[in-house]
């Protein structure tokens, strides 16, 4: 695995006032619901007849990237116990049966603590190589799913959270077979997407395994950022910086870049 060191100055470097804070992790879950609901609101408009195929998938995607980054951020936020059961629930339908808010966070802080590494939980789609990884991307719900419970179990909390999920994507299947799969063909695809970009790409490297910066022109990144907004740019651009100081806030990324000459490849967590 490819590692590299901060200097000593870098390291010595007080990056506390960069820092994500309560309000930041407030609106993070304020956006998690909103985006859920505006989500549902597709699937609605589009079942309708308000909007057509093309409009519910160009919205769609815009809003499930917009949900994955914020619920990222809140991962290292919030722990379960300190989020209403709703922001827990996570009720997209991704697939039929998938996890929850809980076994998330455990699995993100096993990536962080074990990034890139065969002890990394998100090991199946980040190793092997691009074609191994999107694999891991397009099976991610039902492996994660399957992984987690081998590993710790299934709690009465998991289970009661599988059922209403699983209530949830029957029930919206039933009400409009084709238009369902449209929609979640658009929410699947999205996240198989993005999950290779945010977990496979910003770990590897010229035949090699770490967390490295992807970036981005400016003639990209503002077009991006106005479609996407500034978490999920600055995040995928910076992801090495993420690793080694996880507690700053996405936003706040390019501004530590600007601060000290960051390297091209960063340990997760020492």
């Amino acid at each position: 695995m490819a590692q590299a060191k901060w200097t000593s100055q870098q390291t010595m470097n007080d990056y506390s006032h960069y820092y994500a804070t309560n309000t930041d992790a407030l609106e993070y879950q304020i956006k998690i619901t909103l985006y859920t609901l505006a989500i549902y609101g597709c699937y609605g408009g589009y079942v309708s007849g308000t909007i057509n195929v093309w409009w519910m998938a160009a919205l769609t995607s815009v809003l499930v990237t917009r949900w994955m980054i914020a619920f990222h951020e809140l991962l290292h936020l919030r722990s379960a116990d300190e989020l209403d059961i709703f922001s827990r629930l996570l009720p997209l339908p991704f697939a039929p049966l998938n996890i929850g808010y809980r076994e998330y966070r455990r699995i993100h802080a096993g990536h962080h603590a074990h990034t890139a590494s065969e002890e990394d939980p998100d090991a199946f789609h980040i190793l092997g190589g691009h074609l191994a990884s999107l694999f891991g991307a397009i099976t991610l719900h039902e492996q994660q799913l399957v992984r987690y419970v081998k590993h710790h179990g299934l709690s009465g909390e998991l289970s009661l959270m599988m059922v209403i999920r699983l209530g949830l994507f029957v029930t919206m299947l039933l009400i409009e077979p084709m238009a369902f799969f449209a929609w979640w063909l658009v929410l699947r695809l999205t996240y198989i997407t993005n999950d290779f970009v945010f977990f496979h790409l910003v770990h590897y490297r010229a035949e090699q395994y770490g967390s490295f910066p992807i970036p981005l022109p400016a003639i990209l990144q503002y077009p991006l950022i106005l479609i996407y907004g500034i978490d999920v740019v600055y995040a995928t651009m910076h992801h090495d910086i993420h690793h080694k100081q996880q507690q700053i806030a996405a936003k706040y990324l390019p501004r530590v870049a600007a601060g000290h000459q960051a390297p091209n490849a960063m340990p997760g967590n020492e």
